[in-house]
Formats: C-alpha cells, sequence, structure tokens
C-alpha cells in the first residue's frame, strides 16, 4: 500500500509522528487517521519514496453512471454537492444499472459456456475422442488409436 501521491505521504508522515508521539495532532484529520489506521498500515503509506510521485493525485470521473450515483450518495452524506451533480442519478438508477450488469455477466458467462461447448465438439470431431491409457496418450480417429 505505498501513497499515491506527494502530499499523501507528508500526510501519512504526519501521522506516524502523532502515532509515535514527537508531535501533537495537527488537524482532526491526522488525529483521527492516527487513532483509526494501523501502525503498520502507516508506516508503509509514510515510508514510500517521493520519486516518481505526482504531487496531487488527479481523480478521473467516474465513467458509468453506478460510479457517479455511488459518489454522489457518499458526498451527499458528507454534506457536500458533487461537481456535475445529475439528478437523475437517483439510488433506485443505481439498482437498475446493477441488475443490468448484473444480467449482461451473466449473458457474456452463458455466451462464453456455449462458445467453449462448440469448440470441444469441434475438436472432437475433428481431431477425435482424447483418451489415456498404459501406452500414453492420444485420439481414437476412425476407429483406430492414433498415439500423440
Amino acid at each position: 500500500m505505498p501513497a499515491v501521491s506527494k502530499k499523501q505521504q507528508k500526510f501519512f508522515g504526519i501521522v506516524r509522528a502523532v502515532q509515535k508521539g514527537e508531535m501533537a495532532p495537527t488537524t482532526p484529520e491526522t488525529a483521527k487517521a492516527a487513532a483509526d489506521m494501523k501502525k503498520s498500515d502507516v508506516k508503509k503509506f509514510a515510508s514510500t519514496k517521493h520519486k516518481g510521485l505526482p504531487e496531487k493525485k488527479v481523480t478521473k470521473e467516474a465513467a458509468n453512471p453506478a460510479q457517479q450515483a455511488a459518489i454522489a450518495i457518499s458526498m451527499k452524506e458528507k454534506g457536500k454537492k458533487p461537481k456535475n451533480f445529475k439528478e437523475q442519478l437517483t439510488y433506485k438508477h443505481f439498482v437498475n444499472k446493477a441488475k443490468e450488469s448484473s444480467a449482461r455477466v451473466a449473458k457474456n458467462k452463458e455466451r462464453q459456456r456455449e462458445m467453449n461447448a462448440m469448440a470441444a465438439y469441434k475438436d472432437k470431431k475433428t481431431k477425435g475422442i482424447k483418451f489415456f491409457d498404459k501406452k500414453g496418450s492420444g485420439r481414437i480417429k476412425a476407429g483406430k488409436k492414433v498415439y500423440d
């Protein structure tokens, strides 16, 4: 769990110092993080090297409406209004999108099963039926055993 930005690494450096008792909490966030997180987790975040890290992580907008709805709901609970908030993103909309996604995944799995069955059938017809015996493995083709 390395830090994803320099700001995050610095924050966890402060939290680590608070946990060790080297300094007093500077903000309520540092005090809460110091109390809630394990020392080992904080150490992993704080020990991240700065090289190659951005100053601040740029967040991408959620691509699908379900993610946007989840973000909007969590921000409403915190008392913040999200940027580009769309009112049609309701819990009902979120649930419908989740059901559609679940149905799509099930349909794709069924399609993959059918494709695998067709490939096995084609393999059986063109190459023969696979067998294993004391001599080795092979295929039965035209009523005769052909060893690999």
